[in-house]
């Protein structure tokens, strides 16, 4: 009760200042339970659209009053991608703004979800209503118990009942983690369809095949009234936000999780870093490979770090270092590093050709996977 009620505190603690910046006047937060709303009927066209192909979206509202209005587009990690409206005075009835999925610079967005939010301003009662889908839905995570793989197709099928964030993990039970196929990324309600070739991520493994095969499949709503776009093949989310640079970028911040609504973790992470780091693995000493295995004798370096891209945002975080040889676990280091170097001492191991799998696992819930060859000939050992 106590945790709720400070909770509640800080939420109006920003409202108040928000009032402040706004000139004094006083706000109203919109969501489903509020009363006496100015804006009424608030709904997107649908629920997903192709801007490479100048698709628009429609975002479709009423107002009881007449008010002067601000809509505006965010990205996944709250940066203001784009204001199709703004500060524009509206008379009563329905009104429908449309977006063609291009941001501020005029550029098309990547692939993902987006929300918005729209701010009408009531000048005769001083008061702004704000409604913003954030305060009150998205976040819930779940692991769905159904979905169906059909082998012949290659292919993944499930439902979903509303949209959501999608990942898919699979490996082996009591093994690794050998492949996220679906990286948290947006899927539409109803049913999906995913493909999936029956192989590990580095298609060494048939695993699909394994006796211990497992899959889960996590889900992630996202806000009332998303907007997914697709069809960007120039670039995707982790490049573009890394380059844009511009003061509106953390202008929406979300608000306190209300510890009723058991917001996720994840969903409180920027999409940035909430997704399977690449993983490098080498063999310093490694003199030779034999039919695209690496040929490893005796006691032999092994080195483990993050991909260039991901060092940024995975530096502060704390992660351990799991190897497994042939789906079993073989050793680990809790306190992990980038680089990592592990003295493997092979001569151990019978000689042969083997899987060597790498899990880089963050406290976190983000893993980073690579399997390797190799071929352990230790006769060769003087």
């Amino acid at each position: 009760m106590y945790k709720r009620i400070f909770v509640l505190l800080c939420w109006f603690l920003i409202l108040s200042l928000s009032a402040v910046h706004a000139g004094g006047a006083g706000v109203h937060l919109i969501t489903p339970d509020s009363q006496d709303d100015i804006i009424k009927n608030i709904k997107v066209s649908d629920d997903s659209f192709n801007p490479s192909v100048d698709e628009k979206i429609h975002i479709n509202y009423e107002l009881v009053r007449p008010a002067k209005t601000t809509l505006r587009i965010f990205g996944p990690d709250h940066e203001r991608i784009a204001e199709p409206l703004k500060d524009k005075q509206q008379k009563t009835g329905k009104h429908r703004i449309p977006w063609d999925g291009r941001d501020i610079d005029g550029d098309i967005v990547p692939d993902e979800a987006y929300f918005f939010t729209i701010t009408a301003r009531d000048e005769e009662k001083e008061i702004k209503y704000v409604y913003d889908p954030c305060v009150f839905s998205g976040g819930i995570e779940q692991d769905l118990s159904k979905a169906s793989i059909n082998d012949q197709a290659g292919t993944i099928e499930y439902r979903l009942s509303e949209m959501a964030r999608v990942r898919i993990r699979l490996g082996i039970s009591g093994g690794p983690l050998l492949y996220t196929l679906v990286d948290w990324e947006p899927r539409t309600a109803g049913r999906v369809t995913e493909y999936w070739d029956g192989w590990d991520k580095d298609h060494l493994i048939r695993l699909r095949r394994h006796p211990r095969f497992k899959m889960i499949i996590s889900r992630l709503s996202l806000p009332e009234n998303s907007l997914i776009a697709y069809g960007n093949k120039q670039t995707d989310y982790f490049v573009y936000s890394r380059k844009i640079s511009r003061p509106e970028k953390k202008e929406h911040e979300p608000p306190p999780a209300d510890s009723d609504r058991n917001v996720s973790f994840h969903a409180q992470i920027p999409r940035i870093k909430d997704r399977s780091p690449e993983v490098i693995m080498t063999f310093p000493q490694k003199t030779r490979t034999e039919d695209g295995a690496a040929v490893l004798m005796g006691k032999t370096m092994v080195r483990v770090e993050l991909g260039d891209q991901y060092k940024e945002f995975f530096r502060e975080m704390k992660y351990e270092i799991c190897f497994f040889l042939d789906g079993e676990f073989y050793a680990e280091e809790e306190a992990g590093y980038s680089p990592y170097n592990w003295l493997w001492d092979t001569s151990r191991i019978e000689p042969g050709t083997y899987i060597l799998t790498v899990n880089l696992a963050s406290f976190k819930d983000q893993i980073g996977i690579l399997s390797k060859k190799i071929k352990v000939n230790n006769k060769e050992v003087k």
